[in-house]
């Protein structure tokens, strides 16, 4: 289930493809960094945000978008807004979402890549109450040429008490990864939605260890890429009984995704 989800939703990366498909080098040249977004905008100088077609496209049923309104920065937390409404997709009444992408301006390889952040919840401030509503995928990962890297931290919240770790190794490249390309894991009884946490993986060459607020909690040695590839923060929406779920609940009611920090430290 998890794997055929991911095909579908790797559409999104082929809407900006020419801006982030560029062939990895052969090392990593990316430099420890780290932001906090401590000022009124996303800083240009270390990511861009996206526009265009998002994931979750279902025939008559379902179309997303990457909205440049719905990223802010303030109070020291980077925001991405998720949107849902009834609307014409394909002629047909279906749902059109609204939800937010950025991505790094460099490519990072092995290291230490460190997530500070509340996924998607109807809390309209970082520390208020707030649940998650089926509909939403909220993530932070990295990402590079059809998955040729790509490795996640990711939450579905049509199930709102697991946390996803993945990671995908597509050799062709050309063409979107196949099932046998992905290793997965899930963290159960863990609420992604209800607090701020710290999600962290160590990349290194054949494995990816996985930790959360300092606990480590699973390890991947297949699949493992090795190309640098981009840091991803993204919210997009969802119509469907698979991956993220159905909209219907979640139409009209706005939802949020608080980042507090990020930081990337390549291996010694």
């Amino acid at each position: 289930m998890r794997a055929k989800a991911s095909l579908i939703n790797l559409l999104v990366f082929l809407t900006f493809a020419t801006a982030v498909s560029a062939a990895a080098p052969a090392k990593n040249t990316c430099s420890a960094w780290a932001d906090e977004f401590s000022g009124t905008a996303l800083n240009p100088n270390l990511w861009v945000i996206a526009s265009g077609q998002a994931p979750g496209y279902v025939p008559g049923v379902h179309i997303g978008y990457y909205v440049p309104a719905n990223v802010s920065v303030k109070d020291g937390f980077l925001k991405l807004t998720l949107n849902q409404s009834a609307g014409t997709v394909d002629g047909k009444l279906g749902v059109i979402s609204s939800g937010a992408l950025i991505y790094s301006k460099a490519k990072c390889g092995y290291g230490t890549y460190e997530w500070t952040m509340r996924m998607s919840s109807t809390a309209s401030t970082p520390t208020v109450s707030g649940v998650a509503i089926s509909g939403s995928v909220s993530a932070g990962f990295n990402y590079v040429n059809n998955s040729q890297t790509e490795i996640d931290f990711e939450f579905s919240a049509l199930t709102n008490d697991w946390l996803w770790m993945v990671n995908w190794l597509n050799v062709g490249r050309k063409t979107a990864p196949t099932s046998n390309e992905e290793t997965a894991s899930y963290l159960q009884n863990f609420y992604p939605s209800s607090a701020i946490h710290i999600y962290k993986y160590v990349w290194a060459p054949g494995i990816i260890t996985f930790y959360v607020d300092g606990v480590q909690r699973t390890f991947h040695t297949t699949n493992v890429p090795g190309a640098a590839a981009y840091i991803m923060i993204n919210h997009w929406g969802t119509n469907s009984s698979g991956w993220g779920g159905p909209a219907s609940i979640g139409i009209g009611t706005t939802r949020y995704f608080y980042i507090d920090r990020f930081s990337y430290t390549p291996l010694p």
